[in-house]
């Protein structure tokens, strides 16, 4: 009896050193899996993980200028040079201002040398030196031939020339009333010889189209004594014109013409 019982002593002993190869035949019910893989234990990195950088130079919150961006507008300089050397292309007048209204002053002749000193305000009329001439007058532009750019030259106005004669007297005083946009100016007629009558001046400074410009307009004959001037909103400068009474010989001194509001 004794050796039996040392006998399963020793059987439990070496059952209990054998490995256990079927570990899901403990584990679960026969025919049963419990189907434990790699692919579904996740692997437990040992290495230490870094901070993830964040990428600014394609995140911006605030958007900013760049040297290349602006909007201002761009400024062209324009280089002034003294003056220009021209050619008369066809027969001109040379007259006292920048335009038509003005008197005749010197006569122009197909290859006349002149020197263009100066512009108007759109570069229309050009002040010039002919050489055939001992003073400057005004010439319409197309009618030079020249080398440049009439824009690079200096804005100049120059007032018409007094004449005093005691053959007439100016108008002293005018009317002005103003409806809107338009403004009319009527005065007294100044009795002049038919010889003699060049009518009258008006020289404004007025604002049309947003645009604060100038113009010289004529009447004649003597016996014409009404003008009207478009004068409009949206300019800075004071609108403002002057009045002349005008005989052939030249220019009485003008009046100032009392310009009403808008």
């Amino acid at each position: 009896m004794k050796n039996l019982n040392l006998f399963i002593l020793l059987l439990i002993t070496m059952t209990a050193c054998k490995p256990i190869d079927n570990l899901n035949s403990l584990m679960t019910p026969s025919g049963a899996s419990i189907g434990v893989t790699e692919s579904s234990i996740p692997a437990i990195s040992t290495e230490t993980e870094k901070p993830r950088s964040i990428n600014t130079s394609t995140q911006s919150i605030i958007p900013f200028l760049t040297p290349t961006e602006t909007f201002a507008p761009t400024i062209t300089q324009v280089i002034i040079v003294p003056f220009l050397e021209g050619i008369v292309n066809e027969q001109a007048s040379c007259r006292y201002g920048a335009g038509a209204a003005y008197l005749f002053e010197w006569g122009l002749y197909p290859g006349d040398e002149v020197r263009i000193l100066n512009r108007n305000s759109d570069g229309s009329w050009v002040y010039i030196k002919p050489i055939t001439y001992n003073n400057e007058c005004w010439v319409r532009v197309d009618l030079l031939d020249f080398k440049g750019n009439v824009n690079n030259l200096e804005e100049y106005y120059s007032p018409p020339p007094y004449v005093f004669t005691y053959l007439y007297k100016p108008v002293k005083y005018v009317k002005v009333n103003r409806i809107g946009t338009k403004v009319t100016i009527n005065w007294d007629p100044v009795k002049m010889t038919e010889d003699d009558d060049r009518g009258y001046l008006i020289e404004a400074w007025v604002c049309q189209g947003g645009k604060y410009i100038f113009f010289a307009s004529n009447y004649f004959p003597y016996t014409n004594t009404t003008a009207n001037i478009n004068d409009e909103p949206g300019c800075t400068e004071k609108s403002h014109a002057r009045f002349y009474t005008v005989e052939k010989h030249g220019y009485m001194p003008f009046i100032e013409i009392p310009w009403p509001p808008y």
